[in-house]
């Protein structure tokens, strides 16, 4: 995804979402993702209201292009979806923020990050490991 295709989110036209991405949009789907066996997750909550959104969907994007194999990649839009969001943050124990990540393994938190703390190197050695 582009810059300009980003800034089209925050003028009114919701970019395309790759196909790569699962969206949780039940309670059911955000339990299974917590269950002891459920493996490797990832977990992206996004606003499309939000600029900072825009750069860290891009990084979470960029790894999922490299890691897609390895893992499920979960997009969470915060403004559709905030009983599914809040779902998460009780379910998990991490405060809600967007835009967030957490990488859950095996049901359980393994690393998160919030705003400008996102990172794509963090997010792609917390998956590989």
């Amino acid at each position: 995804m582009s810059f300009l295709s980003g800034l089209r989110g925050m003028m009114g036209g919701r970019p395309e979402l790759s196909e790569k991405w699962k969206l949780p949009d039940t309670f059911d789907s955000v339990k299974s993702l917590m269950k002891p066996d459920s493996g490797t997750h990832v977990i992206y909550k996004h606003s499309y209201n939000c600029a900072v959104c825009i750069f860290s969907k891009i990084k979470v994007e960029e790894v999922m292009e490299k890691l897609s194999d390895k893992t499920d990649f979960h997009f969470v839009d915060v403004v559709k979806n905030r009983d599914v969001s809040k779902k998460i943050a009780t379910e998990t124990g991490v405060g809600h923020e967007s835009p967030q990540v957490l990488v859950l393994k095996n049901g359980s938190v393994y690393w998160h990050a919030s705003h400008s703390a996102i990172d794509k190197d963090q997010l792609e050695e917390a998956i590989l490991k």
